[in-house]
């Protein structure tokens, strides 16, 4: 019976790998090296094999040195094949795993014959480059003069630093992890991040749900309405998403919460149920968009239509972020049928351009001066309304 050299897939092991195999010094390199009875042969060709590992662990290490700097920073994830964060990356560092099981087992002592193995042992207990006590030897370097010897000591410590190296990149990485999982007002902001991109990238989904009139009914978006602490149920949940099942999460979520607002699900794609009373104020002005052409003379351009230079501050008023997106001008367009026609993208982007030849201060000027008057007309609309309510 062998000594076993394998690792068990749990952070346990990480960790009793970054604890054990740190850099050899040369006096117990020495005593490592007569325990294994190893020849100059035996040496060269560990030494060869040793130079293959690091160059395969270096790969690895680039890798997962890119992946350190993602995979926190986003509350889905396509990383994860497996749902345990410390398998997927044992997954990703295989060689540099492999490196580790050739240096323990390489370096164990030879099994005496009719010794037992204590149950439990390991090759990683046995090895003496970084267990227990050792001899020092007397005559050092003398004893091993071929440079064979000295080079293996070398790569030894060098492969041994850069998978110390990757070893802590993924231990950096499970602690983050943990540590958002443990703090949710951290998981909510990651949370909130990631569902505003993923809304913003997934409205075509979300236009087909809508087209299909569809009624949900996803576990996820029930729990979160019902959780006591959401924020404390997100954290949870950190990275238990993929980004397919995440986006569809957000888009059952958006429109679900934006019907219960009183929102269209036009309305709930664009602006949201947080911005319910904005999306109030925009149905007031588009509803008595002919009001206010009748009170401003640069609402109507050619062909009675409004004017693309109207429609651009309009979009801006509206939230518009200023791209050839087409969701907000649409929904204007909707909004303002049978009342009035709209001018397409393109008049909009030309207006654009024209206002961006202007000075900075006197663009940012007559778009606030352009919002001041819009808030006065529809204050007074909404005011009007609640007059007849009343």
């Amino acid at each position: 019976m062998m000594y076993s050299t394998n690792i068990e897939p749990s952070e346990d092991s990480l960790r009793m790998l970054d604890e054990k195999f740190t850099q050899v010094a040369e006096d117990r390199f020495f005593y490592s090296l007569q325990q294994t009875k190893w020849t100059i042969e035996d040496v060269r060709n560990f030494n060869n094999r040793l130079l293959i590992s690091f160059d395969y662990t270096n790969k690895e290490f680039e890798r997962i040195k890119e992946l350190r700097k993602t995979y926190n920073k986003e509350y889905p994830t396509n990383h994860k094949k497996y749902f345990s964060t410390v398998i997927e990356l044992m997954s990703k560092m295989r060689s540099t795993l492999s490196g580790y099981k050739k240096i323990a087992d390489g370096f164990r002592p030879k099994k005496k014959r009719g010794t037992k193995i204590k149950e439990g042992a390991s090759a990683f207990d046995r090895t003496p480059l970084c267990n227990g006590e050792y001899s020092q030897d007397v005559f050092g370097w003398d004893t091993y003069p071929d440079q064979a010897v000295k080079d293996l000591h070398k790569n030894l410590n060098d492969y041994l630093e850069l998978a110390g190296k990757c070893l802590q990149l993924c231990l950096e990485i499970i602690d983050e992890e943990k540590a958002i999982r443990s703090d949710p007002e951290w998981a909510y902001a990651l949370y909130q991040d990631s569902f505003r991109r993923s809304v913003n990238n997934s409205k075509c989904f979300i236009d087909l749900m809508k087209q299909q009139g569809r009624e949900f009914n996803h576990d996820i978006v029930k729990a979160v309405e019902e959780a006591e602490n959401v924020k404390q149920l997100i954290a949870e949940l950190f990275h238990t998403f993929n980004y397919s099942d995440f986006n569809y999460f957000c888009a059952c979520k958006t429109i679900h919460d934006g019907r219960k607002a009183g929102l269209t699900d036009d309305e709930s794609k664009l602006f949201g149920k947080d911005n319910k009373e904005k999306v109030m104020r925009i149905r007031a002005l588009l509803d008595h968009i002919q009001e206010l052409a009748n009170l401003r003379t640069d609402v109507i351009g050619w062909h009675g239509m409004l004017s693309g230079q109207f429609v651009m501050h309009l979009l801006y008023w509206c939230g518009w972020d200023g791209t050839k997106n087409v969701g907000m001008l649409n929904y204007i367009t909707n909004r303002c049928k049978d009342k009035i026609d709209v001018v397409q993208m393109g008049a909009v982007m030309r207006a654009k351009r024209m206002a961006f030849k202007l000075d900075n201060k006197v663009r940012h000027e007559q778009q606030a001066a352009f919002e001041v008057e819009i808030d006065q007309f529809v204050d007074s609309i909404m005011m009007q309304t609640a007059e007849k309510h009343d």
